[in-house]
C-alpha cells in the first residue's frame, strides 16, 4: 500500500512502506492500540508532532502496521488541529481521501478528547431519538407518532450505512445531540445467512456508539425468537429461546449480544418483541397478499397445513406496534418487553375473513406440509402493567383497513 494523501502535506501509510528522509517526516503510531485503552496526552503528543511538522512545511506521513484505524484516527486530530477545521468535517476529509469508511471507534474518541473537543454524552432531559431504518414499514408508522413527543432524528441510507462501521453514526448522534437511538434497520435481503452476520454487524456498530455516547437503545426483535417450538404456546419474557432459520436465529443472536453489552458494558436497552406485524404500505406477510390476489381473482386458495395443525400468528397491527414504541421511549422502559394481540388466528381463518370480506367465491383448501410449526402467542402483560398498553387494532377491523387500501390490493395483483 502506498501513501494515501489527505492532502498535498498529510498522508497515512503502513509502517513498512514508508522511510523517513529529509522531505518526510514520519509519525509512528504503531504504540498505540487499535482498541479502547489510550491515553489522550500520549495521542495529543503524536497529534502536536505532526502539526510541527506540518508547520516547517515538511510532508507528514502517519504510520501504523497497516496505516488504517490507528493511523487514520491521529491523522484526523492532526488535520483538525492544524487547518482549525471543526472534528466532524476533519473525519470526513480523512475518509473520503484514503477511501476508508470505517475509522474504529474508541481511537477516535481519544483523538478527540485529546483535542479538547470533548463528547457530548446523552443528557438525561428531554428526548432526542435517532431512528435507524425510518424509511421503512414500521419506521414510516412510528415516526409521526414520536415526533408528537420527541426530537426525532431521520439520517438517511446516504448519511448512515450502519454495514460500514459506527463513525457515521456517532458523529450524526453528536451532531444531534440524540440520546436514544430506536434501532430499525435491517439487510434489504434479512432470511439468508449472509444476512444474519450482516444483521449482527450493524447492531454491533449502534451498540458501540450507545455505550460511548451513553445513548439508550430500543431494538425489535420478534416472535422469532421462539420459532423452534411446536404447536401453541403462550409466550412470556421468561420463555427460552428457540429460534428456527436465519431470521429467528440472527434475532436470537443479537439479542445476546445486548445481554452481554448490559452486563459488561452498561448499555441500557429495551427489547421490544412482537408477533407478525401487517398494515398499509407493507408487503409482509406475504401470505396475506396471496390470499388476497386468489380472492379478487375468485380463484382457490391454497393454505398449509403441517404434521401439528393449521399455523397460527399473533398478527398485530402496525399501529399498535407503533404506539407500544413510543411507551417504551417514553417509559424509559428497559429489558425485554413482549408486544401483541394475544390471540392466535390460523391461516386458514385468515384467509376465511378475506374471502369474506371481498365476497369472493373462492374455496380455500389446504397442502399438506410434512413438518411441524410453532404458533406463538405473545402475552403483553408486562406490556400492560408497566406502559398502560394494550393492542386495539382487531384482526377484522385490520384487515378491513388493508383491503380499503387501493395500493395493497394493486400490489397484491
Amino acid at each position: 500500500m502506498s501513501i494515501r494523501w489527505i492532502t498535498p502535506l498529510l498522508g497515512t501509510s503502513p509502517a513498512s512502506g514508508v522511510t523517513e528522509t529529509s522531505s518526510i517526516s514520519i509519525v509512528d503510531v504503531r504504540d498505540l492500540v487499535d482498541k479502547a485503552g489510550n491515553r489522550a496526552d500520549i495521542v495529543r503528543e503524536k497529534i502536536e508532532q505532526g502539526v510541527r511538522s506540518l508547520r516547517r512545511g515538511k510532508k507528514t506521513v502517519v504510520c501504523c502496521d497497516y496505516g488504517i484505524s490507528r493511523s487514520n484516527a491521529v491523522a484526523v486530530g492532526i488535520l483538525a488541529r492544524f487547518e482549525s477545521i471543526a472534528f466532524a468535517e476533519a473525519v470526513k476529509r480523512v475518509q473520503n481521501s484514503t477511501g476508508e469508511k470505517e475509522i474504529k471507534l474508541e481511537p477516535l474518541l481519544v483523538v478527540r478528547a485529546a483535542l479538547g473537543d470533548a463528547e457530548c454524552t446523552a443528557n438525561s432531559g428531554s428526548r432526542t431519538v435517532l431512528v435507524t431504518g425510518a424509511s421503512g414499514f414500521i419506521g414510516r408508522a412510528v415516526v409521526p407518532i414520536l415526533e408528537s413527543g420527541f426530537e426525532v432524528i431521520l439520517p438517511s441510507r446516504e448519511e448512515l450505512d450502519l454495514e460500514q462501521g459506527s463513525m457515521q453514526l456517532a458523529l450524526v448522534a453528536s451532531q444531534a445531540h440524540a440520546n436514544c437511538v430506536l434501532h430499525l434497520a435491517n439487510p434489504r435481503v434479512y432470511t439468508s445467512n449472509i444476512a444474519l452476520g450482516k444483521t449482527l454487524a450493524m447492531l454491533k456498530n449502534v451498540i458501540d456508539v450507545c455505550v460511548a455516547r451513553d445513548m439508550t437503545l430500543v431494538y425489535l426483535s420478534g416472535w422469532e425468537v421462539f420459532s423452534g417450538y411446536q404447536g401453541s404456546i403462550n409466550a412470556t419474557e421468561a420463555l427460552p429461546y428457540f429460534p428456527k432459520g436465519p431470521y429467528g436465529e440472527g434475532k436470537y443472536l443479537a439479542e445476546l449480544l445486548i445481554e452481554h453489552h448490559q452486563k459488561n458494558n452498561h448499555l441500557q436497552c429495551a427489547v421490544i418483541r412482537s408477533g407478525p406485524v401487517y398494515g398499509s404500505g407493507a408487503d409482509k406477510p406475504k401470505f396475506i397478499f396471496n390470499f388476497m390476489d386468489k380472492a379478487l381473482k375468485n380463484e382457490p386458495i391454497a393454505t398449509h397445513l403441517y404434521n401439528n395443525g393449521y399455523p397460527a400468528l399473533d398478527l398485530m397491527h402496525v399501529r399498535d406496534l407503533a404506539r407500544a414504541i413510543y411507551a417504551v421511549i417514553a417509559k424509559n422502559s428497559e429489558g425485554v418487553i413482549h408486544v401483541g394481540t394475544g390471540v392466535l388466528t390460523t391461516t386458514q381463518d385468515i384467509a376465511g375473513h378475506i374471502k369474506n370480506l371481498l365476497g369472493s367465491t373462492s374455496s380455500i383448501s389446504h397442502v399438506s406440509i410434512d413438518a411441524s410449526v410453532a404458533s406463538i402467542a405473545m402475552n403483553a402483560e408486562k406490556a400492560k402493567a408497566l406502559l398502560d398498553w394494550t393492542a386495539e387494532v382487531s384482526l377484522l377491523d385490520g384487515l378491513k383497513e388493508l383491503l380499503l387500501d387501493k395500493d395493497a390490493v394493486n400490489g397484491s395483483k
